[in-house]
């Protein structure tokens, strides 16, 4: 095994900065990072050539599995998280899309919390003394001390302020695949989501979650036209799920000239300089309670699988119309729900991520790469260079692709060093691209 953890990114917003900081980690105990282009690391032909080393995944639904099954075909090691359970406190939504042939082939899995190691090792006894707590390294970039760095990184947001971010997440019902329910139960079913046992019960749980992503839909939208008629002196931001289609935005808000639809973005700066933050069961509804900003959840039901920390985190109302009185108290008066929800966020916050103003998910997931490369005879080695085992495959990628990640060696460099400095580490690298979007870190 080669000194080498592989951290693959798909969508550059949502995981480059946190992957940055586990590479910061794992760079200070002297092993290298490869880390990007998620597509082309992960594709068989790179699989084939690329040095022995640990691959860690960003999910665990089939799409992953079949991946991490090929890599350790090539005789790579597996280690994964669940960046699509962060909202989650209960065994069904953790286990929703841990599939079978990611439970086989993963070595080493890093929990949020003592709930969800035990719903893993409940549901996959062989994984049991595999499964480590850390929290999640998201959550340690939005500390006090490191989210003022947000403020200046997205050089859109000063412009608009003050303003009410309203975030989306509706990647069925408003779809870049389209709204055809037969492909979405195609894609739904390549990821693993109707695997194992009682195939109909999760077929009508997903079916269930159409239905409630639907009516969060129509709650938004309604919520948005009311906005933009009702709310004066803001901008209204309206940031799409990277799998949505921002013209839907477009087109119901384009008789708002203060409304502003930004696909493709960095939530946090966003959130951070967000007078309010308005969502429907919505991670970023999570984010914005860690960032300590005040923050609006409307849900017509509640989620049909599993409970959502959101629902406790952020005032939540059910209707369009306590929704609208809602923000009319709070930004008239700085009265009603959401100006009085201070204490309930911090309790549903201290509960469901125990410890996570210490900064630590990042340095222990990097302390347990680092543990498991040296059980496999791995030694630290500044100054490495890859022994490739044949010629690396350049892999074409579509605009989709291209939208969610994209990252040039001066982005790479400069966002590392802000990881570094995040992390508290000081450490001398060499840096170099070995593929588009793809970085070779090495101490030196």
């Amino acid at each position: 095994m080669e000194p080498i953890v592989y951290l693959p990114v798909e969508v550059k917003y949502r995981e480059l900065p946190s992957r940055l900081l586990i590479a910061a980690h794992v760079l200070k105990a002297g092993y290298s990072v490869v880390i990007g282009n998620h597509w082309a690391v992960t594709h068989p032909d790179n699989l084939a050539v690329l040095p022995q080393g640990l691959f860690v995944f960003k999910t665990v639904n089939r799409l992953q599995g079949n991946i991490m099954n090929m890599a350790r075909h090539h005789t790579h090691a597996v280690a994964a998280t669940d960046e699509e359970v962060l909202v989650y406190t209960e065994s069904p939504g953790y286990m929703l899309a841990f599939s079978e042939n990611a439970a086989q082939a993963v070595e080493l899995f890093f929990a949020q919390n003592e709930i969800h190691r035990e719903s893993v090792e409940a549901t996959y006894p062989h994984l049991k003394g595999k499964v480590k707590v850390v929290g999640n390294a998201r959550v340690d970039l939005l500390t006090p001390k490191n989210r003022v760095a947000f403020e200046a990184h997205d050089d859109r947001v000063a412009p608009l302020r003050p303003y009410i971010l309203f975030n989306t997440n509706y990647s069925s019902t408003n779809s870049v695949w389209g709204n055809d329910h037969g492909r979405l139960l195609n894609i739904a079913a390549a990821t693993g989501m109707f695997d194992g046992e009682d195939k109909m019960k999760k077929y009508n749980d997903y079916k269930a979650f159409l239905a409630w992503e639907q009516g969060n839909f129509r709650a938004m939208s309604e919520l948005m036209l009311w906005t933009i008629v009702n709310v004066r002196g803001l901008n209204l931001v309206l940031r799409p799920h990277p799998a949505e289609r921002p013209e839907y935005w477009q087109s119901i808000t384009k008789a708002g000239a203060h409304v502003h639809v930004i696909p493709r973005s960095d939530p946090h700066p966003w959130i951070t300089a967000a007078k309010l933050v308005v969502h429907t069961g919505c991670t970023t509804g999570l984010e914005a309670a860690l960032l300590d900003k005040p923050a609006l959840n409307i849900q017509p039901v509640d989620h049909p699988i599993s409970t959502q920390i959101v629902k406790t985190a952020n005032a939540t109302v059910r209707t369009v119309q306590e929704a609208a009185d809602a923000i009319t108290d709070f930004l008239s008066t700085r009265s009603g729900p959401i100006a009085t929800h201070g204490e309930k966020t911090a309790a549903a916050l201290a509960g469901h991520l125990p410890g996570y103003r210490d900064e630590a998910a990042a340095r222990l997931i990097a302390e347990a790469l680092v543990a498991d490369l040296k059980a496999r005879g791995a030694e630290p080695k500044r100054n490495y260079a890859m022994q490739w085992r044949g010629r690396f495959t350049p892999i074409e990628r579509d605009q989709f692709q291209k939208d969610k990640y994209m990252v040039t060696g001066t982005e790479m460099r400069r966002a590392f060093r802000h990881a570094a400095e995040t992390a508290g580490i000081d450490v001398k690298t060499r840096l170099s691209e070995i593929g588009e979007g793809l970085f070779m870190v090495t101490p030196a």
